[in-house]
């Protein structure tokens, strides 16, 4: 999120950058809709100077993280994509920690 704008969605990988072609052929070949913006955001962390000023865990386990470079601000939101309670949607890390960290959900298997 910018603002109120989404930036980036999972079911960007379902539209090809250049209308009319394959579906199947743009995901396989790194040219959906969510390609590019993917691209575009990480070249906006590589050049700017982004720092994290806020992170949450919600319900249901959305993931929040927001950070700022200078005056720009971004929100990154994650929501798992699967109800299984045994099935990792994510792990987290702290950096420099030894290795510890959380994985959402708790249940989910930790091989």
């Amino acid at each position: 999120m910018h603002g109120d704008v989404i930036l980036l969605g999972s079911r960007d990988m379902r539209w090809p950058k250049t209308p009319g072609t394959d579906r199947d052929e743009a995901f396989d070949n790194f040219t959906t809709m969510y390609d590019v913006q993917a691209a575009f955001l990480t070249s906006k962390f590589t050049e700017g100077d982004f720092r994290v000023t806020g992170a949450d865990i919600g319900l249901g386990g959305l993931m929040v993280v927001e950070a700022t470079s200078g005056s720009d601000s971004i929100r990154i939101e994650v929501i798992p994509e699967s109800s299984g309670p045994k099935v990792e949607s994510w792990r987290l890390f702290a950096v420099g920690n030894n290795g510890e960290h959380y994985v959402y959900p708790e249940a989910a298997g930790r091989d």
